[in-house]
């Protein structure tokens, strides 16, 4: 028998920025009606012409992202200036990976019922890029230490250094094999998953296409800023996979001092019938590493030999994570799960 799962979805979002802010609501603009949604620092969008839609990062008040337009099957980055109340933005796009230069401004015609909740200290939100992409330029490794990022890629035995400000990248690349060298930039989009990027010989400026998209995750060394406030580990409730409210994937969390117990659920994809593991275990810092087993059957239940690691944002409400089996980790499975229930 199918078993169905109801759940009703509370909304909760943070802002990280020193004034809080709330960009969520409907804007009249050059290219009609656009609709954003906010979570955090990370905002996604919907606007009328050619249903387009919007993924960006919101760091203090400029919006920074890309856009794609399924009617002209066409796309780019933009970003966005708000005024002091983020009721308007003046704002520019370009086309694939050329720099944003056209017009595209906006003005709220309605408001969002959204939360913004901020943090007191001011300081950049730290995202983890580092991983192995696969680029226009055979593969790249990047490794991170903070905001400072390195990597190699294959092409020509190939180097970059470089620093990230919110979902930007901006840096120096060398080239051994061509003995060339130049700038680059990389934007990320919202899961930090795949960046649109440009790049440029010696001191010019970057206007050569250069893409990525992620296919294997890493460690890295963040140490995030000092002026970062970490907030105590609060994450009893309920969460989804990216926050969307149509994800098959689920985390029901219980948390007891030191302690926690957690459900997982998800459909599976053969059966379309819902399945379930349970862990628990004490934090690390604010890592979670604990072993789940399937369901109980029979009063009885087996160790599959799989581990959980998650990690915990600052703020409590970004859960980050994959799983091994038998001590070997499935690079396919990279969660990123939001905060849709404070309390069960």
């Amino acid at each position: 028998m199918k078993k169905h799962l109801i759940i009703l979805l509370v909304t909760f979002f943070v802002s990280f920025s020193g004034f809080s802010q709330n960009v969520s609501g409907v804007y009249k603009t050059d290219y009609r009606e656009m609709t954003l949604q906010q979570n955090g620092t990370k905002v996604t969008g919907t606007y009328e012409s050619g249903n387009g839609k919007i993924d960006a990062i919101l760091n203090g008040n400029k919006l920074v992202g890309t856009w794609r337009n399924s009617g002209s099957n066409k796309s780019g980055n933009f970003e966005f200036i708000f005024n002091s109340d983020c009721s308007s933005f003046t704002g520019k796009y370009g086309y694939n990976s050329s720099s944003p230069t056209k017009k595209w401004n906006g003005t709220k015609i309605k408001s969002s019922n959204t939360k913004v909740v901020s943090i007191k200290e001011d300081a950049p939100i730290l995202h983890n890029v580092a991983g192995v992409y696969k680029t226009d330029y055979k593969e790249m490794t990047l490794q991170q230490k903070g905001f400072k990022v390195t990597g190699t890629y294959e092409s020509g035995n190939g180097k970059i250094d470089a620093t990230l400000n919110g979902n930007k990248l901006i840096g120096t690349w060398s080239n051994s094999g061509s003995n060339k060298s130049g700038k680059f930039e990389f934007i990320f989009n919202s899961d930090f998953s795949s960046f649109i990027g440009k790049y440029g010989y010696n001191s010019s400026l970057p206007t050569k296409k250069w893409n990525g998209t992620k296919i294997s995750s890493a460690s890295s060394t963040i140490k995030l800023p000092t002026k970062q406030e970490t907030l105590p580990i609060n994450i009893y409730g309920s969460w989804a996979h990216r926050g969307a409210r149509d994800q098959d994937d689920r985390l029901n969390i219980w948390q007891e001092g030191n302690r926690f117990v957690i459900i997982i659920s998800w459909i599976d994809i053969n059966t379309k019938i819902w399945k379930s593991y349970k862990g628990e275990g004490e934090f690390e810092g604010r890592q979670m590493n604990f072993k789940v087993f399937p369901s109980v059957i029979n009063g009885k239940t087996i160790d599959q030999g799989y581990m959980y690691h998650y990690t915990i944002s600052p703020d409590n409400n970004v859960i980050t994570g994959y799983y091994t089996k038998n001590g070997i980790r499935n690079p396919d499975a990279n969660w990123y799960y939001q905060r849709v229930i404070e309390n069960l």
